[in-house]
Parts: C-alpha cells; sequence; structure tokens
C-alpha cells in the first residue's frame, strides 16, 4: 500500500490562505501552485447509497494509495445518495476508484466542480429546518443536475455530471431563488493566475508545441512564456480533477458544522508538469 505523503499534505493546507486580488479580479495563486510534481489529486463522486460501508471502501481505496478527503455527506432533500472526495495517486483512474467505492454498495459516479467567489447578499438560513429541508437543500432545488453544494462565507463550491454544469445557469437561478428573499448573487466563478520558473528557457518550436497544448486544456483561459517564464490564467470550472491543496478556509457563515473540511477547490497542474518535464524544462 502507497500512502500520500503527509508534510506535502500539510505544507498544502497552510498555503490556502487570503490570496492577493491582480486586476481583472484574478487571484495570485502561485503559494497555492508550486512548480513541483503533484503528491495527490482531489476527485470528487456521487454515490448512489446514503449508507455506503466504509468497512469495505477505506481498505480497496488503501490498496490504490487513496482515502477519504470528505465525506461520505447525504442531505434530507436527496435520500438514497451520497457525496464524498477523494485524496488519491495522481496516475490512479477515476475507473479505479468507482471500483473501489462502489464495493461499499452502489454505483459510484465521478462529478466535476465549480467554484465561485463574492457571494453577498441574504444568508443560507431560510428556518426551513423543521420542515425537513436543509440550507444545502434549498440551493440545491434550484436544479436536478447539482449533485452537492457546499460554502463558506463568500465561496460557494457546485458539483454535478459532467457536461450538466454550466456557471451562467448557475448565477441566472441562484439570482432567481433568492430575489424573493431580499437576493443574494453567487459572484463570479473563481480566476486564477499562476507563474513558473523553468529550468531554461525553451526553443521557438517547444515553446510554440507547450502554448498550443495548454491552450487546449479544460480550464485554461490563457498562458505566456517569456524567456522562462510560465504564467497561466486559469478558472475553477467544471474541474474533473482537483489539486490537493487544502482545504476551505475563510471567515463567514457554513452551511454545517462539516464544511470546513470540504476540500477547496483547485487546479490540477500534475498535467502540466508532466508536459514540461517532457520539454526537459522542469526536474
Amino acid at each position: 500500500m502507497r500512502l500520500l505523503p503527509l508534510a506535502a499534505l500539510l505544507l498544502a493546507t497552510e498555503l490556502v490562505a487570503a490570496q492577493a486580488e491582480l486586476p481583472g479580479g484574478v487571484r495570485d495563486a502561485n503559494a497555492l501552485y508550486p512548480c513541483a510534481p503533484s503528491a495527490a489529486v482531489v476527485r470528487f463522486f456521487h454515490l448512489e447509497t446514503d449508507e455506503p460501508e466504509l468497512a469495505k471502501i477505506n481498505p480497496a481505496l488503501a490498496e490504490l494509495g487513496a482515502e477519504l478527503a470528505y465525506g461520505p455527506r447525504t442531505t434530507q432533500g436527496r435520500p438514497g445518495h451520497a457525496f464524498v472526495a477523494l485524496r488519491a495517486p495522481p496516475e490512479v483512474s477515476p475507473k479505479k476508484l468507482a471500483a473501489a467505492l462502489k464495493k461499499g454498495g452502489g454505483p459510484a459516479e465521478e462529478l466535476v466542480c465549480i467554484a465561485f467567489d463574492g457571494r453577498e447578499g441574504k444568508d443560507h438560513d431560510f428556518g426551513l429546518a423543521d420542515m425537513g429541508i436543509t440550507k444545502r437543500d434549498f440551493v440545491m432545488g434550484i436544479s436536478g443536475d447539482i449533485v452537492w453544494y457546499d460554502a463558506l462565507g463568500k465561496w460557494s463550491q457546485f458539483y454535478g455530471r459532467p457536461g450538466k454544469l454550466k456557471a451562467q445557469e448557475l448565477l441566472d437561478r441562484y439570482a432567481k431563488l433568492f430575489a424573493p428573499y431580499g437576493g443574494a448573487k453567487l459572484g463570479a466563478v473563481v480566476k486564477e493566475r499562476f507563474s513558473w520558473t523553468l529550468a531554461s528557457a525553451p526553443d521557438e518550436k517547444t515553446r510554440a508545441r507547450v502554448l498550443k497544448t495548454l491552450e487546449k486544456t479544460a480550464g485554461v483561459e490563457g498562458a505566456a512564456l517569456e524567456e522562462n517564464v510560465l504564467t497561466v490564467t486559469l478558472w475553477l470550472d467544471r474541474l474533473e480533477t482537483c489539486g490537493a491543496v487544502g482545504k476551505l478556509t475563510g471567515a463567514g457563515e457554513a452551511l454545517d458544522e462539516a464544511v470546513p473540511s470540504s476540500p477547496r477547490a483547485a487546479f490540477d497542474t500534475a498535467p502540466l508538469y508532466a508536459l514540461l518535464q517532457a520539454e526537459k524544462l522542469v526536474p
């Protein structure tokens, strides 16, 4: 069994702090994304059972060098379903992780995540708990495509099946839901930027090849490679795999006491590092 490096995970957690905002609402994410191989990634799954057997799931995950990072979580409004986040080595496929989860009862499917920041307006408490409607259920009710929802202060994360969630649709439906109650807005999809200093400046052909690959990478808005400095601007939009950068942090209202243990959505830099490594631009 291969265990994930504890020191690396603790360091990542410490780096999730307040980010400086650059012009255009872009967050400075250099501390979140060091130029180094990824020890682990985070993937999100939906389980078709609300009582998964952890005694079977945990050993199956351990055989893959993976572990539960969050959950299983359930909500009253979606009986028979559960949500989990897994921390795993980058090379372990979603198919293998889903098979491990299935051993605990019920099929499992991978989800994508969209992160928003800048939430403002009415809070999540509508006093409906006595009616069996949680704060999470109230928001998830805006679309059947939402499998899970977490929020802490101004930050929100939505999870759903690949190809189903659309950021603008979530923004519009969220605003419409809260309009009769004083109004609230999600803010905007999180946009981040980081720079890596490479071992050397690539020749023109290599530079063009790297930038062309990045242009086709999901979540990347743009990239620049000047001399030996690579700068990447990205969106946390419909992420299938997330970097393991730690938990949600910050002040403000949480949906429930478990939310602060939810992994913070982040870009997965493992494929980028592998690309640069193949070009001999990083160790």
